[in-house]
């Protein structure tokens, strides 16, 4: 995020007036917040919480449910602008479905390939095997 931000020449975050800013900065905050530690605690098979208030992601279920709703209008998180937060979010998509953390639900499936797509994604990935 910082660095989306110290460098706006590469259009990869919304500016500070810009009205997709609040959904940009939600997204990365749910991928740290809520979804990394949900997957982290199904992996875990950690017992779930009584009161699912007490946690901040309410429960992994949900979770996903969330964060399909927001894929699903795609092709990216801010709609046609790819941003950090797909880099963000992506990686983290990608992490859960090799590692089998997540379903392989068709809209995660979709949006992984379009994040593995990417020239610089492929660019990183090349060498890892």
């Amino acid at each position: 995020m910082y660095l989306a931000d110290a460098f706006p020449r590469a259009g990869l975050a919304p500016a500070l007036d810009d009205p997709q800013r609040g959904t940009y900065l939600r997204w990365f905050f749910f991928g740290a917040g809520c979804f990394e530690p949900a997957i982290v605690d199904k992996m875990l098979t950690r017992p779930p919480v009584e009161h699912t208030g007490a946690i901040g992601y309410g429960t992994y279920e949900a979770t996903l449910a969330a964060l399909e709703t927001a894929l699903a209008p795609g092709p990216y998180i801010l709609g046609e602008r790819f941003s950090a937060v797909d880099v963000y979010v992506g990686s983290q998509i990608h992490w859960a479905l090799m590692t089998k953390a997540i379903e392989p639900r068709p809209v995660f499936q979709r949006y992984a390939e379009r994040f593995a797509a990417r020239p610089a994604v492929q660019r990183l990935t090349a060498g890892v095997k």
